[in-house]
């Protein structure tokens, strides 16, 4: 007989799970979002380590920056102004930007900026590493 008084779930115990699963799926979505992110972020990084790492092939293969030039062309010939702006990357939709300065006590300093995608500082967007030609 107690089970003829028994007709379902309250609408308590359904607005509970319903929290319960937008709680669930909220987390999920945030976690989600917070890792795109961060994935595009450290793509946009490397990125830039890698056009550093390029420019500071061609500075040792000229043996020093050719006289009015800031950075190195994709032909490793000394360049300036545009075309040291809109270096591409493969893999990223960032535009990047390169510049030598130096060489200040035998030490050139290579820097490496870019507007990020994610919308990110830009003190977050850039790379500086620095060499010394011997």
């Amino acid at each position: 007989m107690l089970a003829l008084n028994r007709r379902g779930d309250t609408i308590v115990e359904v607005l509970i799970a319903i929290a319960i699963v937008s709680l669930v799926l909220t987390a999920a979505y945030v976690i989600t979002t917070k890792n795109t992110v961060a994935t595009q972020a450290n793509q946009e990084r490397i990125q830039a380590q890698h056009l550093v790492e390029a420019q500071i092939e061609a500075l040792r293969a000229q043996g020093s920056l050719p006289a009015g030039d800031n950075c190195f062309a994709a032909n490793g010939a000394g360049a300036s102004g545009s075309a040291c702006n809109g270096l591409t990357a493969t893999g990223s939709g960032a535009s990047y930007s390169a510049s030598i300065t130096g060489p200040t006590s035998g030490v050139y300093t290579i820097a490496v900026k870019w507007s990020s995608l994610n919308g990110r500082a830009a003190n977050d967007s850039n790379v500086t590493m620095y060499y010394r030609l011997q």
